[in-house]
Formats: C-alpha cells, sequence, structure tokens
C-alpha cells in the first residue's frame, strides 16, 4: 500500500485552490444528495454531503464549516423537525416518562460499556475510549477530554467513527424496514416569506443562545427545536423553503464527512478494527434496547430504534422524517439523553474508569498473593 492511500503512511494533499475546493464540497454534495434522493435513500440530503466531505477529508483539503454557519444550519434543521411534532403525541410520549427515563440511562451505560470492552480490545486507555463512545456531544466530549488531559484527537476519532457508524447502519436499516425514503418537505405546509422570516429569526436566537448560554447542551439545535415547537403547537408556522433546508442539511453533512481528517485516521489505524467492532456491538445493543421499547411504549420498531441509537440528534431526526417514524417519540428521548450526557457524560466516564482499574488493579494483587 502507497503512502498516497495508507493513512498511517502520510497524506495526499490536493493542490486545489480554496475557492475550487469549496466549489467543488457545495456542488458535488448538493448534486449528490439530490442524486441519492431520486433513488430514495433515507437522509439524501445529509449523506450525499458526508460522502464528498469525506472524500475531500482523505485528499487533505483544509476547508470547514464556519462556526456561525454551522449553527444557523443547525436551527434551521430544528425548524424542519418541529413541524413534524405532533401535540397528541408529545403528550403520549410524556406519559410514559419513567420508561424514557429507564431507556435513557440503559442506553448511556451501554455506551460506556462499550468503552470498556473496546480498550481490552484496542490497548488503548479505558478512560479514554469510554469518552470516545458517550452518544451525542461530540464537540462538548471532546473539549472536556482536552482539558482533562486525555489524547482528545483520539477522542474525537472514536466520536466521529461512532456518528459515521451509526448513520451508515440507520441508513441501511430504515431503508430495508420502512421502504422508499419520505422527502423531508412532504407532509409540511408550504413556506411563506412570514414563515421563513420566523424560522430564520429562531435560528439567530439559537446561535446566541450557543454564544452566550454554552451551559444549555446544543443550544443552537435545542433551542430553535424548543420555540419552533411552542409556535407550531400555537397555530404559527415555521416552515422554511425547501432549497434552505437542503442548504442547512448540507452543512451539516459536509462538516461530518470533512471532520474524519487524515491526521485522525492516521491516530487511530492500528485500532481501526476494535473500533469498529465496538461501534457495531454498541449499535446492536442499542438496536436490542430499541426493539423493546418499542414493544413498551408501543410505537413502531424504527421509531424506537431512532429513539435509542447514539447518534447526533439532526442526523437522527432527518433519518426518523425520512422513516415517517413518530418523529415527538425519536426526539423526546433523544433531547433526555442529550441533557443527560451533557451533565452526567464526563463524570460518569471518569468514575467508571476509576472503579474498572481499581478492581482489576485488586485483581492483580490477589493473583500475585
Amino acid at each position: 500500500m502507497s503512502d498516497k492511500t495508507n493513512p498511517a503512511k502520510g497524506r495526499w494533499r490536493t493542490p486545489w485552490p480554496i475557492v475550487l475546493q469549496w466549489g467543488a464540497a457545495i456542488g458535488f454534495g448538493i448534486a449528490l444528495g439530490a442524486l441519492l434522493g431520486r433513488l430514495h435513500l433515507p437522509a439524501a440530503a445529509m449523506v450525499g454531503p458526508i460522502i464528498v466531505g469525506l472524500i475531500m477529508a482523505q485528499r487533505g483539503t483544509v476547508i470547514r464549516v464556519p462556526l456561525l454557519v454551522n449553527r444557523l444550519s443547525q436551527g434551521a434543521a430544528s425548524c424542519l423537525i418541529a413541524l413534524y411534532l405532533d401535540a397528541g403525541m408529545l403528550s403520549q410520549t410524556l406519559d410514559i416518562w419513567p420508561t424514557i427515563l429507564v431507556f435513557v440511562c440503559l442506553t448511556f451505560a451501554v455506551s460506556c460499556l462499550t468503552g470498556v470492552v473496546v480498550a481490552t480490545w484496542t490497548r488503548l486507555d479505558r478512560e479514554l475510549t469510554v469518552w470516545g463512545f458517550l452518544p451525542g456531544m461530540m464537540g462538548a466530549v471532546v473539549l472536556a477530554a482536552y482539558e482533562k488531559g486525555l489524547n482528545g484527537s483520539m477522542v474525537a476519532f472514536i466520536q466521529m467513527l461512532r456518528l459515521m457508524s451509526v448513520i451508515a447502519v440507520m441508513v441501511a436499516v430504515t431503508a430495508v424496514l420502512s421502504g422508499p425514503a419520505t422527502p423531508h418537505s412532504a407532509g409540511v405546509e408550504a413556506a411563506t416569506l412570514v414563515s421563513t422570516l420566523t424560522g430564520l429569526g429562531l435560528c439567530v436566537i439559537g446561535v446566541a443562545i450557543a454564544k452566550w448560554l454554552p451551559f444549555i447542551p446544543a443550544g443552537a439545535s435545542l433551542g430553535p427545536l424548543f420555540l419552533a415547537a411552542v409556535l407550531k403547537l400555537s397555530g404559527i408556522s415555521v416552515a422554511m423553503p425547501e432549497w434552505l433546508v437542503t442548504v442547512a442539511f448540507w452543512a451539516i453533512g459536509i462538516q461530518v464527512g470533512l471532520g474524519l481528517t487524515v491526521d485522525l485516521l492516521r491516530q487511530g489505524w492500528r485500532a481501526l478494527p476494535g473500533l469498529m467492532a465496538g461501534c457495531l456491538l454498541l449499535i446492536l445493543l442499542c438496536a436490542v434496547s430499541g426493539i423493546v421499547l418499542a414493544r413498551i411504549a408501543g410505537v413502531d420498531i424504527m421509531s424506537g430504534l431512532l429513539a435509542t441509537v447514539p447518534g447526533s440528534i439532526d442526523s437522527i431526526a432527518l433519518l426518523a422524517i425520512s422513516a415517517d417514524a413518530d418523529v415527538s417519540f425519536v426526539m423526546t428521548l433523544q433531547t433526555v439523553r442529550l441533557f443527560a450526557v451533557a451533565t452526567l457524560g464526563p463524570l460518569l466516564a471518569a468514575s467508571l474508569s476509576r472503579f474498572i482499574g481499581s478492581r482489576m488493579k485488586d485483581r492483580a494483587i490477589k493473583a500475585r498473593e
């Protein structure tokens, strides 16, 4: 294998000017998303840009989606999600809140235990892998890992691998269980100038929340989602033009693809088989819990699966819309888990690692005795 193709040995730097790199990212990303949409692939508007971004990342591109654009895109996606929320479904979901908390905690526990198992497979630091498999809040988890003195780049690699694995597997599962994907513009009211301006205003509020209220997890997404849901349930539309929503999902997707850089892949190259096995194990365990949840909560299997898989809230929401799943149910569980990870994730990861480490140390001492 040559240096150009082996991430463990070198890079394949693209000579393209920045303008052409952006042109390729935008043009090919949207075009591939549209093509996959015609093939009825779930979440095509996001999957296409992910593929293009991933290819460009391996060519050594230096472009990155600006933070402001990323946050505005999260807000636009949230406004779309809010259009699918239903007061009756939300009420039924909240009626089973003890069940929701149990399965949120179960996903949390399964993710941490997967990290412990993967550490034995790959010989990576146990605490590092536990942090890497924490579901959601990738940016916050990576930042906290850096602050704790862990290898933040490796945590980012595991998080990115987990996210891409979840998206790939759930796109395939959605295609099999739900058939042809539902377009993200189907079943919602047409955008007007007033609704578009209202939605854009919520996006700006989301940016402000993310900047000035950083203690709110995923504020750029959850802020507009909450406000848009209140407006929608009050009879006020926040629908935005389809082209604007497509651009938003392009930005979300291209950022995910560009995130798996050559440098990250180089760091995780040797541990890649074990990490991939860990990602698949985590998805399988969460899928089992999702099927059980669907039976208990009385929802369809696709809604149960999407409610428990450890993906990003934006990607799971788009998959839920494509699969015609119970968006209210899925988003309630994903949002609760997001807050749980943000508030308890780092503490639980450190505590679990210390506990297991002390137990293994005690066993080693007893074995020597």
